[in-house]
């Protein structure tokens, strides 16, 4: 639908994208309590819902066509209609990435996805990445360049995490054994891929706004 002026369809663009955010970050938070909390039928709601996902994204890319075969933007403009489509893709991949947590949790149940000697690891990361996830949703709605420039940091404690994670599975105390370290390997790559596109998001935001990539600010 074609709207009045370029500024209408910027802001529509915003809160699509911030609308998307909202659904993204729940999906990742309801896989994670699929996964930790046994509970299967959650998990069918995140894979049943991805395809809503999907038409998000489509929406946000057909206005920011339509936007661009209109109105021509240069400049500024052009940034912040061409991010809206790079940003949509992103988080797109997050909730693919959310369904397919919510795929394993499905496919173990109704035998545990995640081992108790690695429960409390899973629990901190799932946590730090949903808590990354929206924060970044944050971001989009509002285009804080300071609150996106914390997501790096963010992100080093979701490696980190990783790391334990590895030590511990590869350490002389694993009981569980190959079936659960390769569970865990795949759910630990799922995480760490949610957390690399919450940077993403977060980068190309302050990029719209300023300009200039993250590592050429300094504040």
């Amino acid at each position: 639908m074609r709207r009045e002026t370029f500024d209408e369809n910027a802001v529509r663009l915003q809160t699509l994208l911030g609308e998307m955010g909202e659904v993204v970050v729940a999906a990742v938070r309801a896989a994670s309590a699929a996964l930790l909390e046994r509970h299967p039928r959650l998990a069918e709601r995140v894979i049943e819902g991805d395809p809503a996902i999907d038409d998000r994204r489509a929406r946000i890319e057909a206005l920011a066509t339509e936007t661009i075969t209109i109105f021509a933007p240069v400049g500024p403009d052009m940034r912040a209609v061409v991010s809206a489509i790079q940003s949509a893709h992103e988080l797109e991949r997050v909730g693919d990435l959310a369904q397919h947590i919510a795929e394993a949790a499905h496919r173990r149940h109704p035998d545990p996805c995640v081992p108790e000697q690695a429960r409390e690891i899973l629990l901190e990361l799932s946590t730090q990445v949903g808590a990354m996830m929206s924060k970044t949703v944050t971001v989009l709605r509002t285009r804080n360049v300071i609150l996106a420039l914390e997501l790096e940091s963010d992100d080093d404690r979701v490696d980190a995490l990783h790391r334990d994670l590895f030590a511990l599975m590869f350490g002389d105390t694993w009981t569980c054994g190959i079936p659960a370290a390769v569970d865990l390997t795949l759910l630990a790559r799922f995480y760490e891929r949610i957390a690399d596109h919450a940077v993403a998001l977060a980068e190309r935001t302050v990029y719209v706004v300023t300009g200039r990539h993250p590592e050429a600010l300094q504040l």
